[in-house]
């Protein structure tokens, strides 16, 4: 089987289900921006030579696995028929709490925030971080479509929304593991405050 199919030299593409649409319809924008999260999440996995990500690198498997699934939403013209013909897996809900629980773990093991934190430090973090800001996209991406499509407000846009704060979390993790302070970004008021040693 060939790779290429010479099918979208004109700019449009196949949605699953048949149907034909530009290569910027949105909804092709969005799927591609979760493919494109996929990858970046792949390269924080490809990163973590040392396991800092520890027992996180097999759950984030699962999440690839999970963005297959939205990707798979995103890009079926019909996706009630494909849902119900199975030719499309459906995102169980409890898929959500399941990030919210990682979270909270995650979240306990770290000083509090206080202040922005600014993207960086170890090699995976930076990544993650990455993967967040990818994500956020895919989040906004969404929201575009919810208009025509209001059930993706169910359970696709919670997801993205979870996904991208465990992203922001597991960066911070992955610093801490790593021996890598968070480095804050502080408003102009709290720097000159810091400096004057807080007086």
């Amino acid at each position: 089987m060939k790779i290429y199919t010479r099918g979208g030299d004109g700019g449009d593409t196949t949605l699953l289900g048949g149907a034909r649409v530009g290569k910027d319809d949105p909804r092709v924008a969005v799927y591609g921006t979760v493919d494109e999260l996929n990858a970046v999440i792949g390269a924080a996995l490809a990163l973590d030579a040392d396991g800092t990500l520890d027992d996180s690198a097999a759950a984030l498997g699962v999440v690839q696995e999970d963005l297959f699934t939205v990707g798979a939403r995103l890009a079926a013209s019909n996706p009630a028929r494909s849902i119900r013909v199975g030719s499309i897996p459906v995102l169980p809900s409890d898929r959500i709490e399941a990030l919210e629980a990682w979270i909270d773990r995650l979240t306990d093991e770290l000083p509090a925030l206080e202040a922005f934190v600014r993207p960086g430090g170890s090699p995976v973090a930076a990544q993650l971080h990455v993967a967040r800001t990818v994500c956020r996209r895919a989040e906004r991406g969404v929201v575009a479509l919810l208009e025509d499509q209001p059930d993706l407000g169910e359970i696709i846009l919670p997801y993205l929304n979870r996904l991208s704060d465990l992203l922001f979390t597991l960066a911070r993790h992955a610093n801490r593991r790593a021996g890598r302070e968070d480095t804050l970004w502080l408003p102009q008021r709290q720097r000159d405050d810091s400096s004057r040693g807080g007086s």
